[in-house]
């Protein structure tokens, strides 16, 4: 008789790599299943953050001369400092693949309403955490953009001077404002990757519900992914790896500013003020409309609107019966948002969007209108489209 089972010391690899059913929506379009880029992102950022922590100084005198002691002096101080920089661009970039790809399938509804509520709150920290450490820079740009965002602090009625001074440690950036930012930005990392390892066992969780199926107490405990899902995740990792290692050997500096290189100077003020690319939508949005306290307000809505999503959605349809109106309408908001986000690169020039249909301004420039527009048009997908869905669908 022939014994047809594995060797003994195969069977841990054979357990390891046991077929997990999985939802279809996870089988769909590889590219926006971005999980395993945002974990590399994560651990890249995470080990070149505590070796940049041990070299950079938080004072308003030594701040940018420490950031060029570890470029110049530091052995590969200046390749771990490139890498966390662009690692902070691909890791929002991931982000927002991430992000889309639920929104595309719908994965913020029951079952999956508890791993949304922590995919956006980690979203939120990712935001705070690159603020916080764009702003330990403290070159020209990353200087006056962490002195407008501050600003807008004042807008907050009631307890917006204390707010702005609180932020800050003072009356203006400076070395408690450096100290206040550098031991946020160090802590809050550790917040991540304790709301991510919880986040994950979420989406074990939320498949196993998704598919009405009953799974062991073992098989919920683990953190690992269905052998297939690791096999597509090497191939993204592979074409994401090559991505980054261009980036990081041969423009180092593409996706940062030359301003940055001069160190901050309150006195100079750029000719154009604004934020690393991954905040250019909401800086945007922050600044086309008349008043901070619209503004802020505004910009805070263009995020916390994700928290609602499974509620502004009435639509119940599955997603073979989606309307072909509602993912062109999608896709049109995808390239809005991305238009918003190079309206934001762009100094704000123009009369505001009523005057200037109504041609009762002689101001020249199209940036703020323009700018006006697409933020309606962005929150119009949220309030408007997605409580209509239901009536353009099949409802399952």
């Amino acid at each position: 008789m022939v014994d047809n089972s594995p060797p003994l010391t195969s069977r841990p690899v054979t357990r390891w790599l046991q077929r997990l059913p999985l939802p279809k929506t996870v089988r769909g379009i590889w590219l926006f299943s971005a999980g395993a880029l945002l974990l590399l992102m994560l651990l890249v950022q995470t080990l070149s953050g505590i070796i940049l922590a041990m070299f950079y100084i938080s004072t308003v005198e030594s701040a940018y001369a420490s950031i060029i002691h570890i470029m110049r002096n530091v052995k590969h101080g200046e390749l771990i400092r490139d890498a966390h920089m662009i690692g902070a661009s691909l890791f929002f970039f991931a982000c927002y693949l991430h992000m889309l790809r639920s929104m595309y399938y719908v994965v913020y509804r029951k079952p999956y309403l508890k791993m949304w509520m922590i995919s956006v709150t980690l979203y939120l920290l990712l935001m705070v955490t690159a603020f916080l450490g764009y702003s330990l820079i403290w070159g020209q740009k990353s200087y006056w953009a962490a002195t407008v965002i501050t600003e807008f602090a004042h807008a907050v009625p009631v307890i917006g001077d204390d707010l702005h001074s609180l932020l800050i440690g003072g009356y203006a950036l400076g070395t408690p404002t450096l100290g206040r930012f550098y031991v946020l930005h160090f802590i809050l990392p550790f917040i991540i990757i304790l709301m991510t390892v919880v986040h994950i066992r979420t989406v074990r969780h939320a498949y196993a519900d998704a598919m009405k199926r009953e799974f062991s107490a073992k098989d919920k405990c683990r953190l690992l992914f269905d052998y297939k899902m690791t096999h597509d995740d090497a191939v993204k990792i592979t074409l994401f790896l090559m991505l980054f290692s261009w980036l990081l050997f041969f423009a180092p500096n593409y996706l940062s500013s030359a301003d940055n290189y001069i160190p901050a100077d309150p006195t100079v003020t750029p000719l154009i003020v604004a934020p690393e690319w991954y905040f250019l939508p909401l800086f945007s949005i922050l600044r086309c409309f008349p008043g901070e306290l619209l503004g802020i307000s505004l910009m805070g809505g263009a995020v916390l609107v994700f928290y609602l999503l499974p509620w502004l959605d009435t639509s119940t349809s599955r997603f073979r019966h989606h309307s072909i109106i509602v993912k062109i309408c999608f896709l049109l908001w995808v390239l809005n948002a991305l238009f918003l986000g190079w309206l934001g690169s762009k100094a704000l020039v123009g009369p505001d969007l009523i005057d200037w249909l109504s041609g009762r301004s002689d101001e020249q420039g199209w940036i703020r209108p323009a700018s006006q527009l697409s933020t309606i048009i962005y929150f119009a997908w949220f309030l408007l489209l997605l409580p209509c869905r239901r009536f353009l669908e099949k409802q399952s």
